[in-house]
């Protein structure tokens, strides 16, 4: 009997203590946990933005290669002069080299001048071709518009969410910078 009673205590022992420690890692897990959570947040956000970011970039590049199929269309319907070809060649070159980043796109002249350098090329491209290029391009110009939209959305939340967590967040990242959005959206 002596055996048994000395066993009974040493379980009960063993569950208090089993339970004092089970009573210390949940508080720890959840501390933890409310890091993980917000680290989990910040990281799928960010990614987030980069994937809207990529989506405009690769829309960008689209107007670009549709452009050039279709100055290629023009040449090859001997529809352009030498001087008319060479103008579109610079004039594409130029459009790579002007095209806005996510680090200007803040800067509302920028953008503009871009898109006012797209819109001029479509337009004379279909005074050329003699034809309604609002078929080709309304597609990729309303993809564009909605891309913005869509990039300043996911870029707003993720600052936002960065304001309100930023001291909680600074064992993620040090460069905890906001996302810079366009100024203005058509």
């Amino acid at each position: 009997m002596k055996t048994l009673s000395l066993m009974g205590i040493a379980v009960v022992a063993a569950f208090a203590c089993a339970c004092s420690s089970t009573s210390n890692s949940v508080h720890e897990h959840t501390s933890f946990s409310k890091a993980d959570s917000l680290t989990d947040a910040y990281l799928v956000l960010s990614d987030s933005v980069l994937q809207s970011w990529n989506r405009i970039v690769g829309n960008e590049m689209d107007k670009s290669r549709t452009l050039q199929e279709l100055i290629q269309d023009l040449d090859r319907a001997n529809l352009l002069s030498d001087e008319i070809r060479e103008s579109f060649q610079v004039r594409l070159e130029q459009l790579e080299k002007i095209r806005f980043t996510q680090q200007n796109i803040e800067i509302q002249q920028v953008v503009e001048d871009y898109d006012l350098a797209v819109q001029s090329i479509i337009d004379d491209i279909a005074r050329i071709s003699k034809s309604d290029t609002k078929s080709v391009f309304g597609y990729l110009q309303q993809s564009s518009i909605l891309n913005r939209m869509s990039y300043d959305s996911l870029a707003r939340s993720f600052n936002e969410f960065l304001r309100e967590n930023k001291s909680a967040l600074k064992e993620v990242s040090n460069e905890l910078e906001a996302k810079p959005v366009f100024v203005k959206v058509k």
